[in-house]
């Protein structure tokens, strides 16, 4: 029969030093973690605005129902053709709300916003039409490949060189005619101007959201 060897002093010494140890980074974890996860929704909530925020979710939502229904959540005679230009009312959002039979038979919600009772961040009703505006109180603009070509012709893109009184808006690198997309979305900013892209929140970059 063979017997154990009992641990020697150093190796008990080890074992408590390492649960020691042990005590030591689980402590520190419960005191940092919320601080930790404070500072994450801080950073969070100061570099997304509402806006920009609630463009992500259009933009994830009008993606999945595409998948989902092998089409735009748009009248069927639009599924096909030239990319389509749209504004944040009418069919497009009964669609997404899962409140179309004929879009969204499967009564799918895909998006989901707040009441904007002032008309502004959020849905609201202008008679029967449902409404999205932006924190400004203008409809979001929305561009679909409804072509399947992949790509959306940019609309901030110029081929002439702007006017003098608009050379300092003007971006510093030329930008692409067209991007790789199928939808974007963009809102007119506070100055509610879609045609001053200096302010435009927009979904292909928003970082370059004002401040």
């Amino acid at each position: 029969m063979v017997k154990s060897t009992p641990p020697s002093h150093e190796t008990q010494g080890v074992k408590k030093n390492d649960r020691r140890s042990l005590a030591v980074i689980l402590g520190l974890m419960l005191v940092t973690l919320p601080g930790l996860v404070s500072c994450l929704k801080f950073f969070h909530e100061t570099t997304v605005s509402p806006t920009a925020a609630a463009i992500t979710h259009l933009k994830i939502g009008i993606t999945a129902f595409e998948v989902d229904s092998a089409h735009f959540p748009i009248p069927e005679p639009d599924w096909h053709g030239p990319d389509v230009s749209l504004r944040t009312r009418g069919p497009i959002l009964p669609a997404l709300l899962g409140q179309d039979p004929t879009l969204n038979p499967k009564d799918i919600k895909f998006i989901d916003f707040p009441a904007a009772p002032n008309r502004k961040d959020g849905l609201w009703q202008d008679g029967t039409e449902w409404v999205l505006s932006d924190l400004w109180g203008e409809s979001y603009y929305i561009i679909l490949d409804t072509n399947g070509d992949g790509k959306i012709t940019n609309p901030e893109f110029r081929p002439d060189p702007p006017a003098p009184k608009d050379a300092q808006q003007a971006p510093k690198h030329p930008l692409p005619e067209t991007l790789p997309q199928k939808v974007l979305i963009y809102s007119s900013g506070p100055d509610r101007d879609p045609k001053t892209w200096t302010d435009n929140i927009r979904s292909w970059h928003p970082e370059s959201e004002p401040h």
